[in-house]
């Protein structure tokens, strides 16, 4: 059977987790709270957008034969 203290350490014991399950979901929720408004406020200053034209990289053409036979791949 278990006495009132065990009862008291138990329920001690509950409300500390419970407490911290609390502060954990809090910060956390905080933290995420300020990364979307940090995101909104970069995106408003104009995010990544280039402030020049970006050229795109032009693929080289593949050579349908081996240059010299030397580096070809059987």
């Amino acid at each position: 059977m278990m006495t009132h203290k065990t009862l008291f350490s138990i329920a001690a014991l509950a409300g500390f987790v419970s407490y911290c399950f609390y502060r954990g979901g809090r910060t956390a929720h905080s933290v995420k709270r300020q990364a979307k408004h940090d995101l909104h406020r970069w995106e408003g200053e104009g995010g990544n957008v280039p402030q020049v034209a970006t050229p795109s990289p032009v693929p080289a053409p593949q050579l349908s034969r081996p240059g010299n036979g030397a580096a070809a791949s059987h």
